[in-house]
C-alpha cells in the first residue's frame, strides 16, 4: 500500500454517499493500492486481504457497485484484468520518485466514458443485419508526441484557465490531449504541469 491523500470532497460526494458503507471504504482503499497513474490489477482476493483482512465481504460485488456508479473502470492490459480510478490526476500528486506504472494505460485514453465495443450489453444486435459484411470503423491512430508538445499543452491549459488551480488546469490539459488523440497518464500530466510551472516562474523573473 501507498500513502495517499483523501480530498474533503470524498465525504461530501452525494453519489458516493448513496453507496453502501463497505463500498465507500473499498473505494478509499483502492486509492492506497493504485500505482502513480491510478491503476491496479483487478485481483479480488488480494484486494480483500489488503483492505478487509478481518471481515467477510464479497469484493466482486462491491467492485461492481463502484463500477456501476462510475467510481472505477475495468479494462484488460494484455491478459491482465485491471482497474482504473477516474479523476486520479485531479486529486492525487504522487511523489516524483514513485515508480512508474507497470500496467498498460486504459484503452479509452482517459476520456470520461468507455467507448462501447461489439459486446456492449446495452445495444442488441440487429438480427436482420449481415454481420459478415459489416466492417468496423477504423480506429483513430494513437500518436505519442515528444514531451515538449505536452509541455506546450500544459502551458496553454494554464494560460486558458487563468488561475493556479492545478486540479482545474490538469482537467483542461487532459481535454486538450483527448481532442488531439494524444495518450497521457498521471505521470505525464504531472511532469508537463511541472515544466509549465518552471517556465512561468522564469518568465516572471525575467520580466521582473
Amino acid at each position: 500500500m501507498r500513502t495517499r491523500l483523501i480530498h474533503p470532497g470524498f465525504f461530501q460526494n452525494e453519489d458516493l454517499a448513496r453507496l453502501p458503507v463497505r463500498a465507500r471504504l473499498l473505494y478509499a482503499g483502492l486509492w492506497l493500492l493504485a500505482d502513480r497513474d491510478g491503476r491496479l490489477e483487478r485481483r479480488p482476493a488480494r484486494i480483500k486481504a489488503a483492505i478487509f483482512p478481518y471481515e467477510r465481504v464479497r469484493i466482486e460485488d462491491l467492485l461492481a457497485t463502484l463500477e456501476r456508479a462510475g467510481f472505477v473502470k475495468s479494462y484488460h492490459a494484455l491478459y491482465t484484468p485491471c482497474l482504473a480510478l477516474p479523476n486520479w490526476c485531479k486529486f492525487q500528486h504522487p511523489h516524483p520518485r514513485e515508480s512508474e506504472s507497470k500496467l498498460a494505460p486504459e484503452p479509452w485514453l482517459g476520456t470520461d466514458k468507455v467507448r462501447p465495443g461489439p459486446s456492449d450489453p446495452d445495444k442488441d444486435p440487429d438480427p436482420d443485419q449481415d454481420q459478415d459484411q459489416t466492417e468496423p470503423a477504423a480506429p483513430r491512430p494513437v500518436r505519442v508526441p515528444p514531451f515538449r508538445v505536452y509541455a506546450a499543452i500544459a502551458a496553454k491549459a494554464w494560460q486558458e484557465d487563468g488561475t493556479d488551480d492545478l486540479g482545474a488546469i490538469a482537467e483542461r490539459f487532459k481535454r486538450i490531449c483527448a481532442r488531439q488523440n494524444f495518450p497521457y497518464s498521471a505521470s505525464i500530466t504531472q511532469k508537463a504541469l511541472d515544466a509549465a510551472r518552471v517556465a512561468r516562474t522564469r518568465r516572471r523573473s525575467a520580466s521582473g
